[in-house]
C-alpha cells in the first residue's frame, strides 16, 4: 500500500506514459535477453552471487 511508503505515488499514466505499453516493452526486453542467454539479474540489484540468466526456454514443438 502506497501510504506505508510515506511518499506520493504517481502512476505512469499521470506523467503521460502508457503503462500497459511500458510493461509489455519491459517483458519483451527481458524475453530477448533470455533468448540470447544474457543475464537478467545482477549481484548489485538482486543479491545473486553472480549474474544469472532467465532460466530455460521450453519449445513445445520439440517435446511432441
Amino acid at each position: 500500500m502506497w501510504h506505508r511508503l510515506g511518499v506520493q505515488v504517481t502512476v505512469a499514466e499521470q506523467v503521460g506514459w502508457m503503462g500497459d505499453a511500458v510493461e509489455a516493452q519491459a517483458f519483451a526486453y527481458l524475453a530477448v535477453r533470455s533468448a540470447l542467454n544474457l543475464p537478467l539479474s545482477w549481484p548489485s540489484t538482486t543479491g545473486v552471487s553472480e549474474p544469472v540468466t532467465g532460466g530455460v526456454r521450453w519449445n513445445p514443438l520439440r517435446s511432441a
